[in-house]
């Protein structure tokens, strides 16, 4: 078997099937939606940018945002399920697979960084006055990101599962603490950071020098990887290929434990127990949520917020639109003698709940952080976004999904 070939047609397969997903999902409605809020974003943003000074924290904002993108990431392998049964006698000879395996993943989250390093240039440009380069800044995180997915390709052959959340939580406030020393060109600090982190990385090779491949975590990242995927794509139109992950979480029962088992109640108890338990439904939420909340008090209270506030909110409300289909693959709930309108009901009622949510924590920070009556001002706009959201946009969906 030749591996390079078998790698050409995997990523082929791959390219061929997020664009078949994509031309439903970058449909003109939406791309027209997209362009808009561009337009006006980055209106808004110039006009905030040119009013920054030497004072703004921009060595904070850069630790923590270019911390998580340095973070994230795994290698994209293409590997499948029967892989570690089938490719695993070829495993020696894989090496020439793995290689352009490595290379499409720099490349790729290279470009992500490039585009959010142009983002972010002109804060770097008019807040750092003696700072170092910008391009030779870039070069550091571009450095930095081609470390990180070396370290996390040694870390995936660990057996241990809790060695990805300690590696990442590492990188993280490794990230963080080079960056802000960068941008505040504290050289000793720096030099000392940047030392651990080679020893770390270090670490981990030699750890994994011996080892074959980690067949399951490496088949475990694709899946998450795709799943993702198709859980957007879910929104615009069936995919098959979709699983979903099931998790405890038994704290969270607190939050379902007063509804009632009545017949009217069926759904609004079996899509809240979905939302918390299934899938990645809550862990959107509180991702989304709380990078929002952070651009917000970097923002200071600006009006700048207001627009952060009314996207995230968007956001999470259309990304839980594919938790209405999650159960359509199941025959037992038609069997719940529950009408059709009972369930659209409680699907509205828990998104406007879930995006109530978000709507207080924004207006909380907004209070903290600013005047009153702006945090008022936007907890008025962000109620009236999200019942049209709802009630509206949403509603729409709803009747269109059931019309097909």
């Amino acid at each position: 078997m030749n591996s390079k070939n078998l790698w050409s047609k995997r990523a082929v397969e791959r390219l061929k099937e997020v664009a078949r997903y994509g031309k439903y999902m970058f449909n003109d409605h939406l791309l027209f939606v997209v362009i808009i809020a561009i337009g006006a974003g980055a209106y808004y943003y110039q006009d905030w940018v040119s009013g920054l000074t030497a004072e703004f924290p921009t060595p904070i904002l850069f630790a923590i945002v270019f911390g998580l993108l340095l973070t994230s990431g795994t290698v994209m392998t293409f590997f499948k399920e029967p892989d570690k049964v089938f490719l695993l006698p070829l495993e020696t000879t894989l090496k020439p697979y793995i290689i352009r395996s490595f290379l499409l993943t720099i490349v790729w989250h290279l470009y992500l960084l490039f585009i959010c390093l142009l983002v972010l240039a002109p804060i770097y440009v008019n807040t750092i006055i003696n700072g170092y380069s910008f391009f030779l800044f870039a070069a550091v995180i571009f450095l930095l990101k081609i470390i990180n997915l070396t370290v996390r390709w040694f870390v995936d052959y660990d057996p241990d599962k809790n060695s990805i959340w300690w590696d990442y939580f590492i990188r993280l406030l490794l990230n963080g603490i080079i960056i802000f020393f960068y941008l505040n060109e504290t050289t000793s600090l720096l030099i000392a950071s940047l030392a651990i982190f080679i020893i770390y990385t270090v670490y981990f090779g030699w750890k994994s020098k011996e080892s074959g491949l980690p067949w399951e975590r490496l088949i475990e990242n694709e899946v998450k990887r795709m799943g993702r995927f198709y859980r957007i794509a879910n929104l615009f139109s069936d995919v098959p290929q979709l699983k979903n992950e099931v998790k405890r979480r038994k704290w969270l029962d607190i939050f379902i434990r007063n509804i009632s088992l009545s017949s009217e109640k069926t759904y609004i108890y079996l899509l809240a127990r979905t939302f918390f338990r299934s899938g990645d439904y809550f862990g959107l939420f509180v991702r989304l949520t709380v990078i929002s909340s952070v651009l917000i008090v970097g923002f200071e209270g600006s009006f700048v917020g207001y627009g952060i506030a009314l996207i995230f909110i968007y956001l999470t409300g259309f990304q839980l639109l594919s938790l209405w289909k999650h159960h359509d693959a199941i025959i037992w709930t038609d069997l719940y003698p529950v009408s059709q309108g009972v369930k659209n009901k409680a699907f509205l009622k828990l998104i406007l709940n879930i995006l109530w949510t978000q709507n207080l924590v924004f207006t909380i920070l907004f209070l903290f952080s600013t005047q009153w009556v702006r945090g008022m001002l936007l907890f008025v706009i962000l109620s009236i976004f999200i019942y049209l959201f709802v009630y509206v946009y949403c509603q729409s969906r709803l009747n269109k999904w059931e019309s097909e």
